[in-house]
């Protein structure tokens, strides 16, 4: 008998462990699976949608919402030639094409192109 209570007490305390654990990692997947940036690193120029190069590119924040016909899945500053993650700060990097401005690493505009 004493096994079963024993064994009662382990699924317990898996449970109430579980329970404790669970919150905290499902806001980290959310978070890894957002992934876009949402603070623009300090003190740095950084390209705005809708103004100067931003605009005459298309550029987006964020590529998954881009309407232009030459966006593909997959597709974003992050994975494009232009992006300069050696210089990279908190998902943030200087793009060439905008003038070494900073863009977000899940951002896109029509000149893209693979790295």
């Amino acid at each position: 008998m004493e096994d079963k209570n024993l064994n009662r007490r382990s699924f317990f305390g898996m449970v109430l462990a579980a329970a404790t654990i669970v919150p905290f990692a499902f806001k980290s997947v959310k978070a890894q699976a957002a992934g876009c940036p949402t603070t623009p690193p300090a003190g740095k120029q950084v390209a705005k949608v809708g103004e100067g190069m931003a605009k005459s590119l298309e550029y987006v924040e964020d590529g998954k919402t881009s309407t232009n016909a030459k966006h593909k899945p997959g597709q974003n500053c992050g994975n494009c030639k232009y992006y300069n993650e050696k210089k990279a700060e908190g998902g943030y990097a200087p793009c060439t094409m905008m003038g070494m401005k900073y863009v977000t690493n899940c951002g896109w505009c029509k000149s893209y192109l693979a790295k």
